[in-house]
């Protein structure tokens, strides 16, 4: 017998459909569910107190305290997307936007609470400094409520479908959101336990594997989850649409480090704390099942939102925090690909772009190129980011932008949601320093070609592989730029031309994107006072370390640059079927 234990919600609905439909038992497993309606700190006691064998807890609570020295380990990421909370006032209130919460009074449940917490990642993203907001302790969900509407403070952050009816009844008014810079759930048990039961863990992860596989790939579940957990049913598709349940046997590393900073600023944990479990990640997981994997956030630029911080610094420089904007404005601040605005006039003469043209734009970032070519140009754009704190900046912007009619942000795996868009449906996808994230280049090229119209265009600004790289030059591409396979020319050609797309235009920007990487470190570092002074010591030194390294790649001589242009013609698609060649 196996005891488990997680919250009494939607999110573990899984683990109770495996149970109920005797997906266990036909592997001769027995488990026993225990609801645990005292949170992550309860689980955590009961598992410490052989109480329990397996829990499905909040990442930043279990993080928290296998830093501090427990025998907890991790084994699983159970919920790979983030957990979204609102920003609330009350309901008369005259604040409107986050930035305006600068210097205001936040109201939470406990110190080192998820509320508590949360307000620190708000205030890293949007360059806060510690002494620019304070808290007051209110132990409730109602007594926070209620705090904003007698003045007592002035926000609080919840849970966004928790707080929700409160927002539809206008007993307080919700002004944002956040997500957390980690997955909202993992797995975890005692180090001994999983010494003892390494093949049953596993297998019990199997099986619930093929539960969430079910639960993901049925769509009209979220009316089961509606009625089971009270939920409105608009709300459970919702909720449903966009989390991401998978218990995969993985856990990221940039969000075990994000994790152990953030921490940190809340004097959640120490200094020594956090240096030795940093420099000791292993130790916070149990590896015989769950792996340690690099992913985007371990990227610099993405490390701990270094890029939405970077973007909000700016802005407060220039005196754009808040109010309407003109996305002209923006040009120094959200173009992140290289020759910014050039590049774009590049683009949009080398595919004809006319207006009210279809685009798609593929990693789409702070959402710079969507607003120009719906601003310059009329077009209408589905900007599709993978990130969630770029996704939320980028519909911040383009709301500010007044072009929430023309730039419709979406966020997700293309790999995934473009299997629900349209086929046939858009002009152009256009796509800047995107593909080379990619390694499944193969099915990504395959959704490509089947929502462009007929007649329509790919474009790509991309890197390819000139010569083999050295194993340095392997590590800072997986490690410090998320690129774990990259073509050569011939290949990339090839696997176009596999799907469909035809007359492929290759242009090599090896030599300028040499000088630009070149020019963009130099300028960093001959205007240091002036970057550390807006973005302070620790982003300056994280940005320009990644400016370094992509410059490193480009002198070495394996590491080129394209741009990529190739054709759907209103032809026969060839049969395909994927062998993806990463």
């Amino acid at each position: 017998k196996i005891r488990v234990g997680g919250v009494p919600e939607h999110f573990n609905y899984p683990w109770l459909f495996a149970i109920e439909n005797g997906l266990f038992e036909k592997e001769g497993i027995e488990i026993e569910w225990f609801d645990q309606k005292g949170g992550t700190g309860a689980m955590i006691s009961s598992l410490k107190a052989d109480q329990l064998d397996l829990i499905i807890a909040l990442t930043e609570g279990l993080i928290a305290d296998i830093v501090r020295g427990s025998e907890v380990r991790l084994i699983s990421t159970y919920v790979e997307t983030p957990l979204c909370w609102a920003v609330s006032t009350a309901s008369n209130s005259s604040l409107t936007s986050i930035q305006h919460l600068r210097g205001k009074k936040f109201g939470i449940s406990r110190l080192q609470s998820g509320s508590h917490l949360m307000v620190y990642v708000l205030a890293s993203q949007r360059g806060w400094e510690s002494n620019e907001f304070s808290f007051e302790v209110k132990n409730t969900f109602e007594n926070m409520r209620n705090s904003v509407n007698d003045g007592s403070t002035d926000a609080f952050l919840w849970e966004s479908f928790t707080t929700k009816p409160f927002h539809d009844s206008n007993e307080v008014k919700r002004i944002g959101e956040i997500t957390t810079p980690w997955p909202c759930f993992m797995i975890a048990a005692k180090q001994a336990y999983l010494q003892q039961n390494t093949q049953l863990v596993k297998d019990v992860l199997n099986v619930v594997q093929n539960a969430c596989k079910y639960f993901q790939s049925t769509p009209n579940i979220y009316q089961t989850i509606s009625q089971r957990y009270s939920l409105q049913l608009e709300d459970a598709k919702k909720w449903y649409d966009n989390v991401k349940i998978t218990c995969a046997p993985f856990i990221f590393e940039g969000s075990i480090k994000q994790t152990i900073a953030l921490l940190g600023q809340a004097d959640v944990l120490t200094q020594e704390q956090i240096q030795s479990s940093i420099s000791n990640i292993k130790n916070l997981v149990f590896e015989d099942i769950g792996k340690i994997q690099y992913d985007i956030t371990t990227m610099p630029l993405y490390y701990l939102s270094h890029l939405v911080t970077a973007l909000h610094k700016n802005l407060g420089a220039a005196n754009l925090s808040t109010g309407n904007l003109h996305y002209e404005q923006l040009f120094p601040y959200d173009q992140h690909h290289y020759d910014g605005i050039p590049a774009l006039e590049i683009c949009k003469r080398a595919l004809n772009i006319q207006s009210n043209a279809t685009l798609l734009s593929l990693g789409s970032g702070l959402g710079g190129p969507a607003r120009y070519f719906a601003g310059k140009y009329d077009c209408d754009v589905l900007a599709v980011e993978l990130q969630q704190d770029l996704h939320h900046t980028a519909l911040e912007l383009t709301n500010r932008c007044n072009l929430n009619n023309k730039v419709f942000h979406l966020n997700g795996d293309f790999l995934q949601i473009g299997r629900h868009l349209q086929q046939d449906k858009y002009d152009y996808i256009v796509s800047w320093l995107t593909v080379l994230h990619f390694t499944k280049r193969n099915e990504l090229f395959d959704i490509s070609f089947n929502i462009i119209k007929p007649g329509g265009k790919f474009f790509s600004e991309d890197f390819f592989e000139i010569n083999p790289f050295t194993d340095r030059e392997k590590h800072i591409l997986s490690y410090d730029v998320h690129c774990n396979y990259l073509p050569n020319l011939e290949t990339y050609k090839q696997q176009l031309e596999q799907v469909g797309f035809t007359n492929v235009q290759i242009i090599i920007l090896t030599d300028e994107w040499i000088q630009y990487t070149k020019m963009r470190v130099e300028k960093f570092e001959n205007e240091k006072q002036k970057f550390e002074t807006i973005y302070g010591n620790e982003l300056f030194n994280s940005l320009l370390y990644f400016y370094t390294r992509v410059y490193e790649l480009f002198i070495g001589g394996n590491l080129g640059g394209v741009r990529i242009i190739a054709d759907k013609l209103p032809s026969f698609k060839p049969a395909f079927v994927f062998h993806d060649l990463a």
